[in-house]
């Protein structure tokens, strides 16, 4: 018995030299045959950017990293168990031919979460390792012969903080006559997070309901929600705190934090959502988040404090005011990381980069600024209604807010106001979502409780919809949460 344990220790270190040097990805992500052989026989499965693989029934797989890895492997499984089962059958062990396994989570007979009894997993399997970055399901039980699998990696207990995120669920006192309403087309089975002013809550709202379905409570006021990842995962930064949490919206648990040593302030992601961009406080810099690891891929220093980040459509440029001055800076994302300053600007709400050119809102001024970053100066001013608040690019057009209650339409063409359009109602609006394809941006207003659904196509409202609680800031979800 000594000598087998002598012999899982070597081969642990084994392990631990591979994964330092060979297969240091698979930490994040599961080799491509593997995946593979997985889509084809499982087409619903998620992998998640630890390599967790769930199904939408909620069969759960854990994946076991190989201490000694087979050469050119196919994909191909090698053995199950039960024996001689497909993976459409979601067999509790499977093994695969270059000796990557998964291992399905099941309940014991006392119902806690656990994986098939160790003599029906092969001693190869024992041999390797769980993803280190990996969240294992809080409460799954270990037989201690693989324990050594564990490496590092800790197990939450089933009270551990990962599965308070989405707990909190809301007994409405209302009917549901009073409660529900029919949402105009295109806005069926989305859900809006809403977040207040005052309170710690985040509001997952069903976009058929005025009252939230569920809510989910944060360390603190939140600074930003970003759903990310076809939104199978929110991004979270609160105030006070140095780290972005990470949502998992099908296991229902806070998954990952991503420490940046700084509190994060803003994000903007890049067109084929694969990096965030992070301002944060107190810190000349701008922090990369790889979306597909999860992870702080780079932290890049730039000159003035960041604040009102934008990215170009074709990912080349981030703008950004200095917080402190003023000062208006272009970064170029490329090797260079060119920081070059362009103009200053003051009580600036929104800025968008095209090219050359800036285009900014300046609520001191109550106008549109376009300043050609090549003379640092502005070259056209489009005056505009009190307290221009945001602007979104469709089409190219510019598509303004003013908080007062009014979008104008900017034509990029020959720089024409091509449009006015007054809201319906008094108030202070503040922020226009984008309903992904379609016509329909959604909009904000801080002091009423109520959004309404404008389409920028036939530039009119064609909804008012009411909640139940004020709407600071407010992020779709392209589905349900139940």
């Amino acid at each position: 018995m000594k000598n087998k344990y002598l012999n899982i220790i070597n081969t642990l270190l084994v392990v631990s030299i591979y994964f330092s040097t060979a297969i240091s990805a698979y930490a994040t992500k599961i080799p491509d045959y593997i995946l593979n052989t997985i889509k084809t026989e499982l087409p619903q499965a998620s992998v998640r950017f630890d390599g967790l693989v769930s199904l939408p029934d909620g069969t759960v797989y854990l994946p076991v990293l190989p201490s000694n890895p087979k050469k050119n492997p196919a994909g191909k499984i090698v053995s199950t168990y039960p024996a001689d089962r497909k993976l459409s059958q979601k067999p509790e062990v499977v093994l695969f031919d270059s000796n990557f396994a998964l291992l399905k989570v099941i309940k014991n007979k006392n119902g806690h979460i656990t994986v098939t009894d160790t003599k029906n997993i092969p001693f190869i399997i024992k041999t390797g390792l769980f993803p280190q970055d990996m969240l294992v399901p809080p409460g799954l039980i270990i037989p201690e012969d693989m324990k050594i699998m564990m490496g590092d990696l800790k197990i939450a207990t089933s009270a551990s903080s990962v599965n308070d995120i989405f707990k909190g669920h809301i007994e409405s006192t209302k009917s549901d006559k009073q409660s529900k309403f029919v949402p105009v087309p295109y806005m069926t089975d989305k859900t809006l997070l809403v977040t207040t002013l005052d309170s710690k809550v985040v509001n997952v709202i069903p976009s058929d309901s005025v009252f939230p379905k569920f809510t989910f409570t944060l360390e603190n006021l939140p600074k930003f929600i970003q759903p990310v990842c076809d939104d199978n995962y929110i991004l979270v930064a609160s105030a006070g705190k140095t780290y972005i949490d990470v949502a998992d919206v099908k296991q229902e648990v806070l998954a990952k934090k991503i420490d940046i040593g700084y509190q994060p302030t803003e994000i903007i992601l890049n067109s084929d959502k694969t990096k965030a961009y992070v301002a944060a406080a107190d810190v000349q810099a701008l922090f990369v988040i790889d979306l597909k690891s999860m992870s702080l891929s780079e932290k890049i220093k730039v000159k003035g404090y960041p604040k009102n980040i934008t990215i170009s459509k074709d990912n080349k440029i981030i703008a950004y005011s200095d917080k402190n001055t003023g000062d208006i800076y272009t970064l170029n994302l490329d090797e260079t990381y060119l920081n070059s300053y362009a103009y200053n600007a003051s009580n600036i709400s929104k800025i968008i980069v095209i090219d050359k050119n800036i285009y900014l809102l300046s609520r001191t001024d109550n106008e549109l600024q376009v300043i050609d970053t090549e003379i640092k100066d502005i070259i056209f001013k489009q005056p505009l209604a009190k307290k221009p608040v945001d602007m979104i690019l469709i089409d190219n057009k510019l598509y303004v807010l003013c908080a007062i209650g009014e979008i104008a339409v900017f034509n990029l063409e020959d720089f024409s106001c091509a449009t006015i359009l007054k809201l319906p109602e008094a108030g202070f609006f503040k922020k226009f979502v984008p309903v992904n394809d379609t016509n329909l941006l959604l909009i904000t207003n801080v002091t009423d409780k109520k959004y309404y659904v404008y389409d920028f196509v036939k530039n009119s409202v064609l909804q008012t919809a009411n909640t139940s609680v004020y709407i600071n800031d407010l992020q779709l979800l392209n589905k349900r949460l139940d």
